[in-house]
């Protein structure tokens, strides 16, 4: 198997990736319980990690997922 080689799926994702709009942390952590039916401090805590600036909804809520399936370890 080629090292390197995107399957049809991976490269659509890849295409809407770079085709979707970003938005500021600030507006989306605003309008967090609006845009993914959540409290603006889960928001934080998803992104927390988080660099840029700017991200888009689907980054988000992807990140957003994965922090909420996180075991909390007491």
């Amino acid at each position: 198997m080629a090292v390197g080689k995107k399957t049809k799926s991976e490269a659509k994702k890849a295409s809407q990736a770079e085709h979707e709009a970003l938005f500021f942390i600030a507006d989306l952590r605003e309008h967090a319980k609006e845009l993914f039916g959540i409290k603006a401090e889960v928001l934080d805590g998803a992104l927390f990690h988080v660099k840029e600036q700017q991200i888009s909804k689907t980054e988000a809520s992807q990140l957003i997922q994965t922090f909420l399936a996180k075991e909390v370890i007491n």
